[in-house]
């Protein structure tokens, strides 16, 4: 069971960043959120029911999560406490500590991840559209680094330690 919702999060994750790339290429900047948020819908449970029923990832899974989880915290703290952008990039380590905890299916998986955590980033995103997190100076570009930073710091961490891992096969071959 657990590994069919990691699998659904991770594909979810997939799908909605595929629709953020579709909108992206395909509306116009002023098109309303009313007629853009059916595209999200439709690409997190399209993703996330094409996992359920025939994936088999787990890191992505993860990865969604701590990309959903990581951005909504930086809204909450942006929006509840004084903050600043260095402590928000210390929030990145929670990244390098779960997907480094995290063995990754295949090398499908290892594809999987950066777009997973991108699709939690965007989904977080689009909860708080409507918050008034951009009179706040500083939040909204440190909440946009960090999504991008986190990105690439769990696409990396995971291809490290699916390399590691492998090497580490491959030498007990031998």
């Amino acid at each position: 069971m657990k590994e069919k919702i990691l699998s659904s999060l991770g594909y979810g994750g997939l799908g909605v960043t595929l629709s953020f790339l579709l909108i992206v290429l395909f509306y116009p900047p002023y098109t309303a959120m009313n007629i853009l948020i059916p595209i999200y819908i439709a690409g997190l449970f399209l993703g996330g029911s094409f996992g359920a029923l025939k994936g088999k990832v787990k890191a992505s899974g993860y990865a969604f999560l701590v990309g959903f989880l990581l951005t909504i915290a930086l809204y909450i703290l942006w929006l509840k406490i004084e903050f600043s952008m260095l402590y928000s990039f210390s929030l990145l380590v929670a990244v390098v500590f779960v997907m480094g905890f995290v063995s990754a299916e295949s090398t499908l998986d290892v594809s999987i991840v950066p777009f997973a955590y991108f699709g939690g980033f965007v989904l977080a995103n689009l909860l708080f559209m409507n918050s008034e997190i951009s009179e706040i100076e500083g939040s909204t570009v440190s909440i946009v680094l960090v999504g991008i930073a986190g990105t690439v710091i769990a696409t990396v961490v995971i291809f490290l330690k699916s390399f590691l891992e492998n090497t580490a096969r491959m030498s007990k071959k031998i």
